[in-house]
């Protein structure tokens, strides 16, 4: 609650290779409550700027990082101001549109922990 969240994955486009800035021509995200009144309306809508969440060469000595010895490629921080709900679930979804080709997503599922003294 009231915190931002960093996301990261190692993204494969549709032919199966690792996306690079210049392989994509949009990134949109939207996160839906899941748990509110109207789970499938955005509660918030971030801008995601490719040239900052896309790095063009798989990251692997950033110490977030933990699933394996290969690494990321694609990183970016919810905003705060997405979770402003406690004990609450979130979905994340990430929309790649790449340069040529079908757009594909990457979804996170997320938990806001209530906190007592925000």
């Amino acid at each position: 609650e009231d915190s931002g969240c960093t996301c990261m994955a190692r993204i494969l486009g549709n032919a199966g290779t690792a996306i690079t800035q210049a392989s994509l021509s949009t990134i949109t995200c939207k996160v839906f409550d899941t748990d509110s009144a109207t789970p499938n309306s955005a509660v918030a809508t971030p801008t995601v700027t490719i040239s900052s969440a896309v790095y063009d060469t798989l990251q692997t000595s950033d110490p977030r990082w933990t699933e394996d010895s290969t690494g990321y490629n694609f990183l970016f921080t919810l905003p705060a101001s997405a979770f402003a709900t406690g004990d609450h679930h979130y979905l994340a979804e990430f929309k790649f549109t790449p340069a040529s080709g079908e757009v594909f997503h990457a979804v996170y599922e997320l938990y806001a922990q209530n906190l007592r003294g925000s």
